[in-house]
């Protein structure tokens, strides 16, 4: 590496235009490819940014794995791609800037034991059902 410390691999990016995955009348669902699944904290992150206007607002837009989908009528996905470009790169700051990213891989393998705990306690509780 090139003397910075795998900033890169902390960075999401957008990686490809938005494909459209399905159709409803005049809108589209959309997914935008990334350049690696973002984590629990950047994704809150990047759900609740400083700029947005209504309609157009990141709880909107689902993280799935690899990809961005949101749902858009043709017309407004360059507007949406101009935005999600902007709460990316936001997301991408605060969360360089966060404690949270240094400490962030215990602090996601705690969320994911905690998730399989709290999993494995419904299936618990579910299976008499």
């Amino acid at each position: 590496m090139d003397g910075h410390q795998g900033d890169d691999m902390d960075e999401i990016k957008r990686v490809g235009p938005p494909i459209p995955i399905q159709v409803r009348g005049a809108k589209y669902d959309l997914s935008v490819p990334l350049n690696a699944t973002p984590s629990a904290a950047w994704r809150r992150i990047f759900h609740a940014p400083d700029e947005w206007k209504e309609p157009y607002h990141p709880t909107r837009i689902r993280v799935k794995h690899r990809a961005l989908i949101f749902t858009s009528e043709e017309s407004r996905v360059q507007l949406w791609i101009e935005l999600i470009d902007k709460w990316i790169a936001a997301a991408n700051r605060k969360y360089a800037d966060s404690p949270e990213s240094t400490t962030r891989g215990q602090v996601e393998r705690n969320e994911e034991v905690s998730e399989r705990r709290r999993l494995q306690e419904v299936t618990e509780r579910l299976k008499d059902l």
